[in-house]
């Protein structure tokens, strides 16, 4: 039985990525604020500016805890006879090894495929590098085990 979990390492551009579309969606709003309030952004409505900062501020501490969560409780685990996928929010899905009929490759990880579904599941890209690797060489071989 081996367990794989996702790199720690690789967690940090994962948060630049979550704070950055954040900081661009709070510019968006904004703008937005500003186009529909304008005239009166002098006035009572420049309260709005503090409020839509906090909303977005906000909504990037929530990703940020979620995606956290995940990637500490992140787990796959193959056995003699199948592949286990628990993450937090999700049931835990599990894979016959005989049921595994195809593995492609994609920019994000590799995507497993069963005789019920094409794309069953993601394996993302953002295991430890060795990991990665050795996981994918174990899918290869079961691909063709199906029957």
């Amino acid at each position: 039985m081996k367990t794989y979990r996702l790199d720690p390492n690789k967690f940090p551009r994962v948060r630049r990525n979550i704070i950055l579309s954040y900081v661009f969606m709070a510019l968006v709003g904004l703008g937005v604020v500003y186009l529909y309030v304008r005239d009166a952004l002098f006035g009572q409505a420049w309260t709005l500016i503090p409020f839509v900062l906090l909303v977005f501020t906000g909504g990037a501490w929530f990703a940020l805890r979620q995606r956290r969560k995940y990637w500490e409780e992140f787990q796959l685990r193959i056995q003699d006879d199948a592949l286990y996928f628990r993450a937090p929010h999700v049931p835990e899905v599990r894979i016959q090894r005989r049921g595994i009929t195809g593995v492609k490759e994609i920019r994000q990880g590799l995507i497993l495929s069963t005789p019920a579904r094409e794309n069953t599941l993601l394996v993302p890209r953002d295991l430890p590098d060795e990991d990665y690797q050795a996981f994918k060489k174990i899918m290869e071989k079961w691909v063709g085990q199906g029957n």
